[in-house]
């Protein structure tokens, strides 16, 4: 990430119960940047990111940066200030592949995921976020 951020535009899916949840979430949390909020397929969305592909988190910087998926989640706690640490850590590659989960069990209960996360192996953490039931999308009204 480069120091000089000042702003994070977060793409998401106003239709997926986590996406939902987690804007929620992230918008009570005190973090190092501002951050917006926008609908996939909003208007604004659509004027300020027509590039950005409905469907999955996407995060984009004042700088131009785009992150999408499981790094757009990483960049999401990277924001945050009690969450930068565990941005670091989430983004091994064996543990990015979690990052769902791991936000999943992060928005829930801090002290049981932070327990969790101990001083425990990548793997050991890796089994545990396997076990976190993320909530399906929903599909758009018709």
């Amino acid at each position: 990430m480069k120091p000089n951020l000042h702003t994070l535009w977060i793409i998401y899916d106003p239709y997926c119960g986590l996406c939902t949840m987690v804007k929620e979430w992230i918008l009570q949390q005190p973090a190092f940047v501002k951050i917006y909020m926008v609908a996939a397929g909003s208007e604004e969305a659509q004027i300020r990111f027509p590039q950005i592909p409905v469907g999955e988190l996407a995060v984009i910087s004042d700088a131009g940066d785009v992150w999408l998926g499981n790094r757009a989640w990483i960049i999401c706690l990277w924001a945050l200030r009690d969450y930068r640490e565990w941005s670091v850590r989430l983004s091994s590659p064996l543990l990015l592949p979690m990052a769902r989960q791991a936000f999943t069990a992060l928005s829930h209960n801090r002290a049981a995921f932070s327990k969790m996360l101990g001083h425990r192996s990548e793997k050991e953490i890796q089994w545990n976020l396997q076990q976190i039931i993320v909530p399906r999308c929903e599909a758009p009204p018709a």
